[in-house]
């Protein structure tokens, strides 16, 4: 079985289409290292994101998508399955220019012959026409929802319901970039005196000096805001994240922040500072706006300290995967849907930060995620978890289920289901 996606502006919506991309390639070819390239996304040889909002009209939206295909099928064997992302922040709307897009991405293998079947990721519960199996995660269904789960049985063999979302994190990936020379070398002050003494990454006397010591490390992993208003995260936030941090380094506590493309650059800039001032490590993953047009566009970093940013990406890189091998805990933020695609699914301690703004009417979902997996015990508040570590305790969760796994398992079925009917009707 081969699985594709469909590229959106969305990181980490394209990081979960390749984390069930992977895990694909992992049962086809187990034992090797299959690397998941950006053709695994299609998107229009222009670079247009594949979604019919972002065309004229149909006729555009079908001819990008045909191109982009064709450019696709003539390096890469013909896909089983094409994921099919969802962005909640477009409203009702989406579900039926999802609808559409599965249509035409059918209709398009198919005048080129070949079958492939769809499924949408991380959807509201939504009776499509023209997809073949819908993800939902069990935070996006309503008491409606699940009654009619009881009463549409067509709907209901269509869906692949789990808890969290999919992953493109994995314990060898991150063990791998821990262990490159620039990783090491920043990394090298968190680890514990036995891995110091172990893997030979004494990079001085103060290194070696730190480990010694005996620290802890929390990462705090942090989202952002939605360009619709429903989701927020404002300088009051990362305020709160400071004197929560400032605890936990009085308890003995070495802390690391890392920021996202959602994460605001006046957020950001605050937060790069009081790190500066309170010996605390930052590490910038917001893509430096090159230009004002650039700029425009919240996810690009356009703040104060570009220049201090632009150093640390040549020097540096992307840090974040590689902290997730020196840290005890992460804390996330309950508009990021990450503290279960990484920390919990790694089985990390995942801790969650409840404290910024998120329209309960728009986006219920973001409540009902952290309900139930802090019912489950997949998850505890930074409130939780910093009254636990002033009593001494240490933080634990439990880890959570593999959501690639249960996808790919679910995709493999319904081919197997679509063979064994074709194989019956050919008698």
């Amino acid at each position: 079985m081969k699985i594709i996606g469909i590229e959106t502006e969305g990181l980490g919506t394209n990081n979960q289409m390749r984390g069930v991309v992977m895990q694909c390639a992992k049962f086809r070819k187990k034992g090797q290292k299959v690397p998941v390239s950006r053709e695994s996304l299609l998107k229009s040889p222009d670079g247009i994101l594949l979604h019919p909002k972002n065309f004229e009209n149909n006729a555009a939206f079908e001819k990008a998508l045909q191109a982009s295909i064709d450019a696709y099928l003539k390096e890469n064997d013909v896909p089983d399955f094409v994921i099919l992302p969802l962005d909640h922040a477009h409203g009702k709307e989406e579900n039926k220019d999802i609808d559409m897009l599965s249509k035409a991405v059918k209709e398009a293998f198919a005048t080129r012959g070949h079958q492939v079947k769809t499924m949408v990721l991380a959807s509201n519960l939504y009776d499509y026409q023209n997809v073949d199996l819908i993800h939902v995660g069990k935070h996006l269904l309503s008491a409606q929802d699940e009654q009619t789960l009881k009463t549409n049985p067509n709907l209901a063999s269509k869906v692949v319901e789990t808890l969290g979302v999919p992953s493109n994190i994995n314990w060898q990936s991150i063990k791998n970039l821990a262990h490159q020379p620039v990783a090491e070398k920043v990394l090298a002050k968190y680890q514990s005196f036995k891995k110091v003494l172990t893997s030979n990454l004494l990079y001085g006397k103060d290194a070696l000096l730190q480990a010694q010591k005996g620290k802890k490390t929390a990462l705090f992993s942090l989202g952002g805001i939605t360009d619709n208003g429903a989701i927020g995260f404002d300088l009051k936030d990362a305020e709160n994240l400071i004197k929560a941090a400032l605890k936990l380094k009085a308890k003995g506590y070495d802390v690391i922040f890392t920021n996202s493309p959602r994460t605001p650059s006046d957020v950001t800039d605050y937060l790069f500072e009081k790190s500066q001032v309170f010996h605390m490590a930052f590490f910038n993953s917001k893509k430096i706006a090159a230009n004002e047009e650039d700029a425009k566009n919240f996810r690009n970093y356009s703040g104060k300290h570009k220049k201090e940013f632009i150093k640390q990406a040549q020097e540096v890189g992307n840090i974040y995967p590689a902290v997730l091998d020196v840290c005890n805990f992460v804390v996330n933020t309950h508009d990021s849907f990450s503290y279960t695609s990484d920390a919990a699914a790694l089985g990390i301690p995942s801790v969650v930060y409840t404290g910024n703004f998120i329209d309960k009417n728009r986006r219920p979902d973001c409540y009902k995620l952290f309900d139930l997996c802090h019912k489950g015990g997949y998850v505890v508040s930074l409130d939780e978890a910093i009254a636990k570590i002033e009593k001494g305790e240490a933080i634990k969760t439990k880890k959570m289920d593999d959501v690639s796994t249960q996808l790919v398992k679910a995709m493999e079925k319904s081919l197997g289901n679509m063979r064994e009917n074709s194989n019956t009707a050919g008698r």
